[in-house]
């Protein structure tokens, strides 16, 4: 929680020079933008210690390997990305860049899910 108080607070703040610095420097403002997404994701990632244990005890409890949960963590991952970047792009007026990350991260997302969806097409052929 105190985390993401913080990275509410900075991200506001941000915002607002970021308002008042792209009056005058727009690419200032863009740079500034990017520069706190990075340093949020900094200050989040030590949460991964922890979602690590729990993909472990994912792991243990349904008795597989990283079948199961790779994808699914992959998946997320660039889901993040896709969003993050896109969301540049569009502080940026890129629109057209922005959709096209989104276009990627969807083309990405789907290959990478593509073995777990053929796995359980074929747990689901097994029942039938």
């Amino acid at each position: 929680m105190e985390l993401l108080v913080k990275a509410a607070a900075a991200a506001l703040t941000a915002a607002a020079i970021g308002l008042l610095i792209r009056r005058h420097d727009p690419e200032l403002a863009l740079l500034l933008s990017a520069c706190t997404v990075v340093l949020i994701l900094l200050a989040a990632s030590g949460f991964l210690k922890s979602l690590k244990e729990l993909t472990d005890a994912v792991k243990t409890i349904a008795g597989s390997s990283d079948t199961l949960t790779g994808p699914v963590l992959k998946c997320v991952g660039i889901a993040i990305i896709t969003r993050l970047a896109s969301e540049l792009c569009r502080d940026a007026s890129q629109g057209a860049a922005a959709a096209a990350v989104e276009l990627a991260g969807t083309v990405c997302a789907l290959s990478v899910a593509m073995p777990l969806v053929m796995g359980m097409l074929k747990m689901i052929g097994g029942m039938v």
